[in-house]
């Protein structure tokens, strides 16, 4: 009961923190429309959806059988330790020691912890996706038979990102799932955010596992103070510069996307 106590606290608070605007009495949501709209408008999600969409067809109009599916569900397989192990060791990098490399760092992951409403921080920017992308080619072109089952394999890899990049969107908007699943994973995403950003790595439904496996599943009693800006002060002047250096990527204001606005505005 105390942990189920202390993880709702988090969350609660998780949810009216991200900016520096008392939340309101009744909070709006978003509708399922919304984000969905939100999430096919970024064209960073393209550059998956589009092949995934292009794979999957081409693969049901020229005779599928079983082995499409099990070719397939290695690709996710094979995606959900990429996502965990680039989450911990990649977007969660030692602090820089120079401003340069930084800046790079806080567009890749560490603005995302200082801007969670922020959507443009949420994805991760193509010159790391699409290196990942030419890396999973390679991989699955090593280990298949055949090009049917190089097209299989890679398209389960995209489809894993697109879940991925999905499960993480629906953690991150005014709209609260009903699903006990759906709940369970925007609850442990939110503690990583503003508990202990070294738990809870995970996004993915599918990808929860990883952090039993290796031991990093969220504790409701441990607290980080630098989940937020992830190393630095809040008072540091990288922080600043960081904040104005990508300010202008948003497609709503500098602390908060334009799906957020609305919400707020009580705009449809």
């Amino acid at each position: 009961m105390e942990q189920a106590s202390a993880r709702a606290h988090v969350v609660a608070t998780a949810r009216s923190t991200d900016d520096a605007k008392p939340a309101p009495e009744q909070p709006r949501r978003a509708s399922l429309l919304q984000v969905q709209i939100e999430f096919l408008s970024h064209a960073d999600n393209w550059v998956f959806i589009a092949p995934a969409v292009a794979i999957v067809v081409g693969l049901l109009a020229s005779q599928p059988g079983w082995s499409d599916l099990l070719w397939l569900g290695l690709g996710v397989l094979l995606f959900i330790p990429q996502e965990y192990f680039t989450h911990v060791h990649v977007l969660h990098a030692p602090l820089p020691a120079k401003l340069r490399p930084y800046l790079w760092m806080y567009r890749l992951h560490y603005g995302h912890h200082d801007h969670p409403r922020r959507n443009d921080l949420m994805y991760m920017p193509l010159w790391l996706t699409l290196p990942m992308l030419a890396a999973n080619v390679a991989l699955f072109w090593l280990i298949t038979p055949d090009q049917r089952a190089f097209f299989a394999a890679f398209g389960g890899a995209l489809l894993g990102y697109i879940v991925f990049e999905w499960s993480h969107l629906m953690c991150h908007v005014p709209y609260v799932p009903t699903g006990r699943l759906c709940k369970h994973v925007r609850s442990q995403h939110l503690l990583h955010h503003f508990a202990d950003e070294q738990r809870a790595y995970s996004v993915a439904p599918w990808s929860l596992g990883m952090d039993r496996m290796m031991g990093t599943r969220n504790d409701p009693k441990r607290r980080s103070a630098t989940c937020r800006h992830l190393g630095l002060p809040a008072d540091h002047p990288w922080l600043d510069i960081a904040r104005q250096r990508f300010a202008g990527n948003s497609n709503g204001d500098a602390g908060a996307s334009r799906l957020w606005q609305r919400i707020s505005r009580g705009r449809p």
